[in-house]
């Protein structure tokens, strides 16, 4: 394999979109086997503040909000990418998961009389993308 620049490959896959610290490292040790070399790498990165935690997970909080997933899921997929829970608060960036919950419970419900098996349909889905039973009870309360 030819040799790759660490520092350029590293500014290519970050140009496209915020990385985790533990995300990012693992694709470029697919380009080194040099460890030091990565880690200074990754370090340069953090010091011109090309690379945080706080901002990807700032970032990918609300672009999940923002496509109708729940704090559940998010917390689930961070802590996938090696986020650090200290590293965000799913709660404080003043998202109302609620009415994001009680958006989707109306477009899955499409406005119609619901029997028990589609509401049960609809809660799973809704469980499925990351809403806690008291959000969508809450949402199911204020539609019915």
């Amino acid at each position: 394999m030819e040799p790759v620049n660490l520092w350029n490959k590293a500014l290519d896959l970050l140009s496209r979109r915020e990385h985790s610290v533990f995300e990012l490292r693992t694709k470029l040790k697919r380009f080194s086997e040099n460890a030091s070399e990565l880690e200074d790498t990754i370090k340069r990165l953090k010091d011109s503040n090309f690379l945080d935690d706080k901002k990807f997970s700032e970032s990918f909080v609300r672009s999940k909000s923002q496509s109708g997933y729940g704090p559940n899921y998010i917390q689930q997929y961070l802590r996938k990418k090696g986020v650090n829970s200290s590293d965000y608060d799913i709660y404080g960036y003043d998202i109302d998961w609620a009415a994001i919950c009680h958006e989707l419970y109306l477009r899955k419900s499409k406005g119609k009389e619901l029997n028990h098996k589609e509401k049960e349909k609809i809660l799973r889905f809704l469980a499925y993308r990351g809403f806690s039973y008291e959000i969508i009870k809450n949402a199911q309360k204020d539609i019915e």
